[in-house]
């Protein structure tokens, strides 16, 4: 019998670093059990630290096997349940969309730290020179990646891959701050935030909100 997958993921409206895995098993309809815990809470590291070396989310459980952090969690699952295909077959496109979802998950300070991801916001800003240059980059990967290696398909190299989910956060972050991009590079914002599981990803963000309204005024 096949142990369950279990992932422990943050809030919806904040945890970018969730999305990628979330939206990787959901994409490649792998059965999950999802255990979310309100990063907002004084308790958050204390629940946390049942599953997470790092005190961070997302975590993944594998039976006796614990992978933290976003980009090895989807390594994991593309070896172990996927047969490689969440990564391009052909090795010119699998080594850049590696090198491109490397360069997400480990550069972009700058926007991380004055663009963190917020669902719920809508609010256009004005990036200053050294986001500018970080959106610029996004910007190309986006544009190039689609006409290079794309087979003329609407992900970045032909189907969806983990590349696609690690740019997920950004997309939304992008959108939310009315970010000026190329129009091949806002065609594929838009094209991923229309995507169904995104879409579900955001209308939990906005129960989430809901039901903290609720509780303020219950």
């Amino acid at each position: 019998m096949q142990e369950e997958l279990y992932l422990v993921t943050g809030n919806r409206t904040i945890s970018a670093n969730s999305l990628p895995p979330w939206l990787l098993l959901n994409s490649f309809d792998l059965p999950f059990s999802e255990m979310r815990i309100d990063l907002f809470r004084s308790d958050a590291v204390e629940k946390l630290a049942l599953y997470s070396p790092s005190l961070k989310a997302p975590v993944l459980l594998h039976g006796d096997i614990k992978v933290w952090d976003a980009l090895p969690i989807c390594e994991y699952l593309n070896d172990t349940f996927l047969e490689q295909r969440a990564w391009p077959q052909h090795q010119k496109k699998k080594a850049a969309a590696r090198s491109i979802c490397a360069e997400l998950h480990g550069d972009f300070m700058q926007f991380r730290q004055q663009w963190p991801m917020d669902c719920h916001l809508r609010q256009p800003r004005r990036p200053d020179a050294a986001l500018e240059r970080e959106i610029a980059r996004l910007d190309a990967i986006m544009s190039c990646c689609r006409d290079k290696y794309g087979d003329g398909g609407e992900f970045l190299f032909g189907g969806f891959s983990i590349a696609d989910a690690f740019l997920a956060p950004f997309a939304i972050t992008l959108d939310c701050h009315g970010a000026e991009l190329t129009a091949k590079a806002r065609d594929y914002v838009n094209f991923l935030l229309d995507q169904p599981y995104l879409q579900c990803w955001l209308d939990d963000a906005q129960r989430e909100l809901d039901d903290v309204r609720f509780a303020r005024t219950g």
